[in-house]
């Protein structure tokens, strides 16, 4: 995939390892830790336009669930943007990438697939919380998705 050593190429994240980074009881397995390791490395982190929504979706989902308070959700929100991940724009070409992404895993929803797209365009390593996705992309014969075990 990428002429980009692995040193200098972004890091896309997606909504579920951003959620684990910031909400103590969704983690475990050092996932803020990983997030200031790539910033002491200078990595540039990214993700799409829809991560933002994705993130403070979940926090309110948890919220709403009880296992949070409203203040520690707006909290939440707060740590989101101090984890420095650089949005970037959604445009015709990105939404016609996570189309077929969707297509070649088998999905009825394009959601998971932008991030797939966006790593593929920018040459860049997927880092995801949700193994589905990392499972599907790995069967599509990805190697540059990584789940949280690695």
């Amino acid at each position: 995939m990428s002429a980009t050593s692995p040193e200098q190429s972004p890091i896309v994240v997606d909504a579920n390892l951003a959620v684990r980074a910031i909400l103590p009881m969704q983690s475990g397995s050092g996932v803020l830790e990983r997030f200031t390791d790539w910033r002491e490395q200078g990595r540039r982190l990214v993700a799409p336009m829809l991560w933002l929504a994705e993130v403070v979706s979940a926090i309110r989902r948890i919220a709403h669930l009880g296992m949070i308070s409203a203040e520690e959700g707006l909290a939440a929100i707060e740590d989101l943007f101090a984890l420095e991940v650089e949005v970037i724009a959604l445009d015709a070409p990105l939404c016609r990438a996570a189309f077929a992404w969707a297509g070649r895993l088998g999905q009825s929803k394009a959601y998971d697939s932008f991030y797939l797209a966006l790593a593929e365009q920018l040459e860049a390593e997927l880092w995801t919380a949700d193994e589905r996705l990392a499972n599907s992309a790995r069967q599509a014969g990805v190697s540059w998705v990584h789940g949280t075990d690695g």
